[in-house]
């Protein structure tokens, strides 16, 4: 049995996740062995409705569930930012609580190879508060990378496991070994999980990468660096995609023990827009790339769907024309997100024939 911790967030996020909710649930009335919590408060709207932005019911409810699949956290329509001013803290709360340690970041695009940034993300540059030292305008401030040999490893071993299963693409770790000692301890290892696991890292300095992002035709197919590092390049690789919304996030525990708490958080990674909420405009894509990554991680879902096959039914819809208001183009169709659900659900029904 896999459960699932629902947490919707703000914004939008109720509304991006329907239609991958809609095929998770016909997945469980197929007799897959699933079970979905019902939407937790969480971020800004949990502020709203509890007082907390992560209340307690919400992570005692992913204490007991094996992965959860979150909205995006952040402004939501009705909700002061004087009020709740860090929504987001939600998240990186969850993050810590369940040592969920690992980004990995899914690029896609029809017309773009597919590009994973694996990353540091509860350590390094996104350290907790005790290696922080704010300023209060006239002192200095301070932020402290440090960079666990053992957690640096973990990262470099997991885009090596990507990078050998898109054998004959390139794989880049990027760092800024010139000028910072993480970065040449971050190179060193790199350098030895290469050797250990016969794949080749191209060795890249950060500027020099996001130059070559920005210009080259072809992307690569992995990155692995630190955490600051990847959070800006995966936003120029999805500039390069067409859109935020091409991008489907999950931040795991790599030691993957189910049945001791959530093991993996799945979530869109574009902002809460509330200004588009109940609009029906928004792109679902990056919701049904994190439902791919989902289903890859729970064993018990392995014999029910893939990630190809969801991966394949955004191919046709995408093959045929259709496409949300983000990056719609004089030669396709502009669907809203409704329809375009529906495309990607009749695709699946399809495949699944």
């Amino acid at each position: 049995m896999t459960t699932i911790a629902l947490l919707p967030g703000d914004g939008i996020g109720t509304e991006i996740l329907e239609g991958p909710l809609e095929y998770l649930r016909r997945l469980q009335t197929g007799g897959a062995p699933i079970e979905i919590s019902d939407p937790l408060p969480y971020g800004s709207s949990g502020w709203a409705t509890s007082g907390s932005i992560l209340p307690e019911e919400s992570v005692t409810a992913c204490q007991a569930a094996d992965v959860i699949l979150s909205g995006a956290v952040g402004t939501h329509p009705g909700v002061s930012p004087a009020d709740c001013p860090t929504p987001e803290t939600a998240l990186i709360e969850l993050r810590h609580i369940f040592d969920l340690r690992i980004s990995v970041r899914t690029v896609w695009a029809p017309d773009l190879d597919e590009v994973t940034i694996v990353r540091n993300i509860t350590g390094g540059a996104y350290a907790n508060a005790s290696q922080r030292t704010e300023s209060d305008g006239t002192t200095e401030a301070v932020d402290q990378i440090r960079l666990r040999p053992d957690r640096v490893r973990e990262v470099l071993e997991l885009a090596a496991d990507y990078a050998a299963a898109e054998s004959g693409r390139r794989a880049i770790s990027v760092d800024k070994a010139s000028v910072l000692a993480t970065s040449r301890l971050w190179r060193r290892l790199a350098t030895e999980v290469s050797g250990e696991r016969g794949v080749g890292f191209d060795y890249v300095n950060v500027d020099r990468a996001a130059y070559e992002l920005v210009r080259d035709h072809q992307m690569p197919a992995v990155i692995a660096t630190e955490g600051i590092f990847g959070d800006i390049l995966s936003d120029i690789v999805c500039a390069r995609a067409g859109s935020p919304a091409l991008c489907g996030s999950a931040t795991i525990n790599p030691d993957r023990r189910f049945g001791h708490g959530a093991t993996a958080l799945f979530e869109p990674a574009h902002g809460s827009s509330p200004h588009r909420t109940g609009s029906g405009r928004s792109n679902p894509t990056g919701a049904w790339l994190c439902l791919a990554a989902l289903i890859d991680w729970c064993p018990d879902l392995h014999p029910w769907s893939s990630s190809a096959l969801i991966r394949q039914a955004l191919e046709t819809v995408y093959q045929s024309g259709a496409r949300t208001y983000d990056v719609v183009s004089p030669t396709t169709r502009l669907v809203d997100m409704d329809e375009f659900n529906k495309l990607v659900l009749d695709a699946l029904e399809h495949d699944n024939e």
